[in-house]
């Protein structure tokens, strides 16, 4: 899937996802702005897990945001998703810690999405510290909800609310679907999408069953010829995957 944002100060954000491995099912994700220079590439696969009325979903692997315009590059993880209430009225929330750190300043983070207790509490809440691991000194604090109000305390006395509400939403642009490849996702989907939003879902899942025989036999053939599948958009490294074509190996 690739996708373009344009925003009010004529900034144009690129992404692309793809599939990468079906076992285990690994995602990449690609997002740039060349004009500020920045980018994050980011890979990930799930280990979901069920939980009496709730489902579990851990994110493994991690993402790099690199600012080329100083040389930096900040690794961080990912939280958790749980599905809460499935029987009944479905709610997500997003819960356990998550690490940012960028090896040329010496700065870390750490911030930690707090699940909702069993009885009473707010959600999405969320606490952060940054530290400056050279100097064994926290830098600054935050507290608040990650789809709300936020507050950052700095260690100089100075404070900043940002509210996430507030923050202006841009529309994606997706190609038409004919100009779009046949392994795009709303390519690849578009029948199941179809009935879906009709309300059949009988026709839908006839649908997706007819999609992943499809798949399974390419992927059968594939093997025969002992040929790999091979994506289209990243190429793996070690034990990560990277764009094929990133920002910061073009400049």
């Amino acid at each position: 899937m690739r996708i373009l944002w344009h925003t009010q100060t004529c900034y144009k954000l690129r992404f692309v996802a793809e599939q990468v491995s079906h076992h285990p099912p690994i995602s990449c994700f690609y997002c740039e702005c060349k004009e500020r220079r920045l980018c994050v590439s980011t890979h990930v696969w799930t280990k979901s897990k069920f939980m009496g009325m709730s489902v579990g979903v851990s994110m493994i692997g991690e993402g790099v945001l690199r600012l080329l315009e100083h040389g930096e590059e900040y690794v961080f993880t990912l939280p958790s998703a749980y599905a809460r209430s499935i029987l009944t009225i479905p709610w997500v929330e997003l819960g356990g810690k998550v690490s940012i750190n960028c090896a040329k300043t010496g700065y870390s983070a750490t911030v930690i999405f707090h699940t909702k207790p069993f009885y009473g509490g707010k959600v999405h809440r969320v606490t952060a510290e940054v530290k400056h691991n050279p100097t064994n000194t926290i830098v600054c604090k935050a507290h608040g909800e990650w789809n709300g109000t936020l507050e950052f305390t700095y260690n100089n006395g100075e404070t900043k609310v940002i509210d996430t509400t507030t923050l202006p939403v841009y529309p994606k642009r997706i190609r038409p679907l004919e100009k779009q490849g046949p392994m795009e996702s709303r390519n690849l989907w578009r029948e199941v999408t179809r009935y879906l939003r009709l309300g059949d879902i009988d026709a839908a899942t006839e649908q997706k069953r007819r999609l992943e025989e499809k798949q399974r036999v390419e992927e059968r053939k594939r093997e025969n010829l002992r040929t790999p599948w091979k994506p289209k958009y990243f190429i793996q490294e070690g034990d990560g995957w990277v764009y094929f074509n990133p920002l910061w190996k073009a400049h």
